[in-house]
């Protein structure tokens, strides 16, 4: 991780360029060259993966010592679902696992799976290139849902990426989470969708 990634270096970086900035605007001079603006698209995509990394491990740090994550996100007006969300990725994909050359969000496509399958996706996923969408179809087939939805449509696949959400959304709640109150109407919420799958 040899490239600039705090954030007193890429001002150093935007300040140089004749950039103006401030935590909710960027305004990039009108003669910048092509060859700086790609630069700096460089530094500020890799300074946003590597933030991801940290500010996951460190969600994962106050999970674990504190248990405190969805108090303090209230207090600080901080979403906590994408706090959790990069402390769930952090805590399934341990270091020796994470690749430089890969973003966080296809990490994040495979934490859900064991950490030898981990290494295994992660280094097919970095040899071949795969974007995100085809890493999730490649997942499915992988796990034997053959899926047939790929000709249907854009509304089927949109449907079938809610699904893919859905489930990864009920697997992320916390234990506390599921009261009875909260079982049961989930239980009358989803009778549908087990009828149908019992049809199938």
């Amino acid at each position: 991780m040899s490239e600039l990634v705090s954030h007193q270096e890429i001002e150093l970086e935007l300040s140089s360029a004749g950039a103006q900035f401030t935590p909710v605007e960027l305004r990039l001079p009108e003669n910048l060259a092509k060859e700086d603006w790609a630069h700096l698209g460089r530094k500020l995509a890799r300074a946003d993966q590597v933030m991801r990394w940290w500010l996951g491990d460190w969600a994962a740090f106050g999970v674990r010592k504190y248990g405190q994550l969805k108090e303090f996100a209230e207090l600080n007006g901080i979403d906590y679902g994408t706090l959790r969300n990069l402390a769930w990725v952090c805590q399934s994909v341990e270091l020796s696992r994470r690749r430089d050359n890969l973003d966080f969000g296809k990490h994040a496509e495979v934490a859900q799976l064991p950490p030898k399958e981990q290494a295994k996706w992660l280094d097919k996923i970095a040899s071949e290139g795969l974007p995100r969408a085809e890493i999730r179809r490649q997942l499915r087939q992988a796990a034997g849902e053959r899926n047939a939805l790929d000709s249907d449509g854009p509304t089927t696949r949109f449907i079938s990426r809610a699904c893919d959400d859905l489930i990864h959304w009920i697997k992320t709640r916390p234990a506390g989470f599921w009261s009875e109150e909260r079982k049961t109407a989930w239980k009358t919420r989803l009778e549908p969708l087990v009828r149908f799958w019992e049809s199938l």
